[in-house]
């Protein structure tokens, strides 16, 4: 058995995705920059403040051994549930919501976006801790209910969305985890339950998904027309329409549609595989690292950013309501940036462990 470098394949798909980003996002959104009175590049230099960051958690995820993060996972846990608690009460409203803490007069930290990643070294760390506790059931319970509270708080910011993210995050944690049918389906039913219940109490919530049952929203007809519009070549690069403020937050939470307009069929295809690569990519590195540990965490995080792409997806080709969930790697960068890259930093540094 040998030990191997880097995944080469894994860093390359994902460098051009950041690139591709860079490309989509500036297209998408120097006219309405102009619109607010600012240089085209505004929303260019924005997204590369953000990217640098992000970039920073990136090596993070690379150079921290993630045994470190391990050790620390229940002070992370005292940590985020205070600091979602301060956000539902002092947090910035946007939206309807208190989503983000004000650090600064400008600067607002999400702390949301990490908690699908806690999520997973949580329950990555306590199926291989206590791998006889996880088949029997005894303990699952309370593990459970720690991963729902966590959410739940999450869920009456209001973010249901991220909410739905973090939910079929702990179902597929449960099921690498190998967890029993009769506690697995009691998780999922409760999660579904809660999901259906802040849908009922958020009107903005409870809107969308009316809407969405109903009739396509605007967003989403203007999304279908993008898409379709741009056949199997696309209008070409700058030849899109949709960002003529046609589309609202183009740049961010309908950034695939734009890419389908512009770049057509061909261009959403080879977006379309390299996010598939990378999920491979994932895979693989789980099935060769050394212990249940590195395999769940990489398995968990690999998940976690392929739902996120789907929903994504999902949602500018009419099949989900509008999420404001952006693009990994592509839409104009934030917090949700930050966090796909420390992921894909911690599985960048899981594959330097394989062994073939």
């Amino acid at each position: 058995m040998q030990h191997t470098g880097i995944d080469r394949t894994l860093i390359f798909c994902l460098l051009c995705l950041v690139i591709l980003g860079i490309i989509f996002v500036y297209s998408s959104s120097y006219y309405r920059a102009m619109r607010r009175g600012e240089d085209s590049t505004f929303y260019l230099f924005g997204h590369l403040k953000r990217l640098a960051i992000a970039s920073i958690f990136f090596f993070l995820g690379l150079i921290i051994p993630y045994e470190i993060i391990r050790k620390i996972i229940f002070p992370l846990l005292v940590i985020i549930v205070l600091v979602l608690i301060v956000t539902l009460i002092f947090g910035r409203v946007q939206y309807g919501a208190r989503r983000s803490l004000s650090l600064l007069s400008t600067f607002g930290f999400q702390v949301s976006e990490f908690v699908r990643i806690w999520l997973v070294f949580f329950l990555a760390n306590f199926f291989d801790s206590h791998p006889r506790t996880a088949s029997t059931g005894k303990g699952m319970l309370t593990t459970i209910s720690i991963c729902l509270f966590v959410i739940l708080l999450i869920a009456i910011q209001p973010s249901i969305s991220m909410a739905v993210i973090c939910f079929l995050i702990l179902i597929f944690m449960l099921i690498y985890g190998s967890t029993k049918f009769k506690l697995l389906l009691p998780t999922m039913a409760i999660s579904f339950g809660m999901l259906i219940f802040f849908v009922l109490v958020f009107p903005h919530a409870r809107d969308r998904i009316t809407d969405f049952v109903n009739h396509p929203t605007y967003q989403v007809q203007q999304s279908l027309i993008a898409i379709g519009s741009g056949g199997v070549f696309g209008k070409g690069p700058g030849a899109g329409l949709q960002k003529f403020l046609f589309l609202p937050r183009i740049h961010n939470d309908f950034i695939f549609s734009h890419v389908a307009e512009e770049f057509g069929f061909i261009g959403s295809l080879i977006v379309f595989v390299l996010y598939w690569q990378i999920y491979l990519r994932g895979l693989f590195t789980a099935g060769s690292v050394g212990d249940d540990f590195e395999r769940l965490l990489v398995l968990g995080l690999n998940m976690s950013i392929f739902i996120i792409f789907l929903i994504h997806v999902g949602v500018s080709i009419g099949l989900l309501p509008p999420t404001g969930i952006p693009l990994p790697f592509i839409s104009f960068g934030g917090w949700s940036l930050s966090a796909n890259l420390f992921a894909m930093g911690i599985i960048l540094q899981a594959s330097r462990k394989r062994i073939i």
